[in-house]
């Protein structure tokens, strides 16, 4: 059994040997971040300067992360995760691609959507899982997300997101049932930006510093290492 020094050490380095999705730049938008998103709670009291805080992932800026998450999956254990994550973050297809493959480590997974001006249109995919939260397709629509989907060929924004929005419909052409895709992307826009620029806000309250962050109970992992997380994720406590 790891000495909890020899953990938080790991953690602390963690973001210096394995560097994650850190692209300049917030959410993809065309308008202000709404003004009534919440405030998140930060810690007032700052850390010696011989002695680095260990970020505590029971913190309320932590938790915000989680609890307002609304994409879910489900593994075989019993602790709670959240992951700040972009689609098109190579990062983090590598963190998704671990995480499958150790299911008994967790028991809900929640993922909080960051998405990057360097990924551009990835805001349209994190709307489109967040339409299937909650939905038998959702699984099927997050491995296509983390796997398979392109990142646009453009500078523009609107076009990217009718590329990766094509995307999907491509592969899940009942997305298109009874409906167009112009409308489809109207209504995903309507019903979805306004929380994925929640989330958003709320990572940047947390002072993350892009993608993948994991949130493992009461462990944080700034930036992503397999052999980090699977220890982290082995060794994490449920926050009370």
């Amino acid at each position: 059994m790891r000495t909890k020094p020899i953990l938080h050490f790991l953690l602390l380095v963690s973001l210096v040997l394995f560097a994650g999705c850190q692209q300049d730049g917030d959410a993809s938008s065309e308008k202000d971040t709404p003004a009534n998103a919440p405030q998140v709670a930060q810690h007032e009291e700052a850390p010696a300067p011989d002695k680095p805080r260990v970020p505590d992932g029971c913190a309320p800026e932590f938790r915000a992360l989680f609890d307002n998450a609304v994409v879910e999956l489900h593994g075989e254990g019993d602790l709670d995760v959240v992951i700040a994550t972009d689609p098109l973050c190579w990062h983090c297809r590598l963190a998704d691609k671990l995480l499958r493959e150790y299911p008994n480590l967790y028991g809900r997974l929640r993922f909080s959507f960051f998405p990057r001006h360097s990924f551009i249109g990835s805001d349209m995919a994190a709307w489109v899982l967040e339409d299937a939260a909650g939905t038998d397709g959702l699984n099927a629509l997050a491995k296509y997300a983390y796997n398979d989907l392109k990142q646009p060929k453009t500078e523009d924004l609107m076009e990217a997101r009718m590329l990766v929005l094509a995307q999907f419909t491509k592969a899940f052409p009942e997305m298109l049932k009874g409906t167009t895709m112009e409308d489809l992307y109207v209504r995903l826009q309507k019903e979805h930006e306004p929380h994925v620029l929640e989330t958003a806000m709320l990572a940047k309250a947390a002072h993350l510093p892009g993608t993948p962050i994991l949130v493992a109970g009461d462990k944080v992992v700034l930036g992503f290492g397999p052999d980090v997380w699977l220890k982290v994720l082995d060794q994490a406590k449920m926050c009370k």
